[in-house]
């Protein structure tokens, strides 16, 4: 067992981002094998780069805010409380369209 104190960890810039800033709760540096688990923070109108994950399923569930995710073929608003999940490989762009900071949790699995 391992207890995560949230408040110990470090708020992290994300480079090639606009305004995401996130904390690594679990990784495989917290021994972790199965999936990594990160707390997002991303500024009004920040956003991301077109990208994908090959070998691992992506979700995506706000805690505040709204976040608009898209790719070359469709888009989806991910308003507070909901989720969206990208599957392996699937492009995405996650772009925050809340006026204000939108606070989400991450999860990847397996592991990136």
């Amino acid at each position: 067992m391992k207890l995560i104190c949230l408040s110990d960890l470090p708020l992290k810039k994300i480079e090639g981002r606009n305004g995401l800033y996130q904390k690594d709760i679990v990784d495989r540096g917290t021994g972790a094998c199965h999936f990594t688990f990160h707390l997002s923070l991303m500024e009004e109108g920040g956003n991301g780069s077109l990208h994908s994950h090959p070998h691992s399923e992506h979700l995506l569930m706000v805690l505040k805010g709204e976040l608009k995710v898209r790719n070359p073929i469709e888009e989806c608003n991910v308003p507070e409380g909901s989720a969206v999940l990208i599957y392996p490989g699937e492009e995405h762009e996650i772009i925050n369209v809340f006026p204000g900071l939108t606070k989400y949790i991450v999860v990847y699995s397996p592991p990136r």
